[in-house]
């Protein structure tokens, strides 16, 4: 179908994403808080609900078939949701990973990692907290992730919710942790916030004029990435450092 592109709902850019839990709910409500107008969230729901390795197996298979979907019905940019899954096939290159991806889709890739990955170190993220939506169990494999990115955690708190349950949680239970963390490590220079799929994109701002540290969600990172890839440079404020200067 061709015509004018002015006229679509996404006329500026159309964003795929490959959204891990079988249900979404926080995401797509932040994107649209986010993203100025024309821009629009083309999503399909994969099959996490426990993060065993079935359902990451099973989520890998369903992301690529989406991604080929979402690819012929003509988005600019596919991102792969759900660090587990990104990280699934041990590639330790996202740039790699991301171009082999755009090779076999024929349109542009990211990634839920490199999306943070690059943020932390556009924003030159060195010694971290990092303050996640699950229970002390989870600690280990979220401060992980940061390593990964480069960073040195200094400290690691969650707030004890199940997948299932993140649009449950309290929109300013993310802040208040991350103020009681970053209150007891006042050597930390960033705030990162794994998952897109619970409420910390409020946090962002209020966190980074109190104590001038760089705050990360990654649900920022993957709409700041997302929009810079497909030329949408327009400096967004209320959000951070992110989308307003870079």
């Amino acid at each position: 179908m061709t015509g004018d592109r002015t006229k679509q709902l996404g006329h500026r850019a159309r964003i795929g994403y490959t959204s891990p839990p079988l249900t979404a709910e926080v995401f797509p409500y932040e994107f649209y808080k986010i993203v100025p107008d024309g821009v629009t969230l083309v999503i399909t729901t994969l099959a996490v609900t426990e993060l065993n390795q079935a359902e990451l197996d099973q989520s890998h298979a369903i992301s690529l078939k989406a991604a080929r979907a979402m690819a012929a019905a003509g988005v600019d940019i596919v991102v792969f949701g759900g660090v587990p899954i990104n990280l699934r096939s041990g590639a330790g290159d996202g740039a790699r990973m991301v171009a082999t991806l755009e090779t076999e889709l024929g349109v542009k890739v990211s990634t839920s990692a490199w999306c943070q990955e690059k943020a932390a170190h556009t924003l030159q993220c060195r010694k971290v907290i990092v303050v996640h939506p699950y229970d002390a169990s989870q600690h280990a494999r979220q401060s992980g992730y940061a390593v990964k990115f480069g960073c040195e955690v200094v400290a690691v708190g969650g707030v004890g919710a199940t997948l299932p349950m993140f649009g449950s949680v309290p929109r300013d239970a993310a802040c208040e942790l991350a103020r009681k963390l970053i209150r007891q490590h006042p050597e930390a220079d960033s705030i990162l916030f794994p998952s897109p799929h619970w409420p910390a994109t409020e946090a962002i701002e209020p966190l980074e004029r109190e104590f001038g540290v760089n705050v990360v969600t990654a649900g920022q990172a993957a709409i700041w990435d997302a929009l810079r890839r497909v030329g949408v440079h327009d400096r967004i404020e209320g959000y951070g450092r992110l989308l307003r200067e870079f």
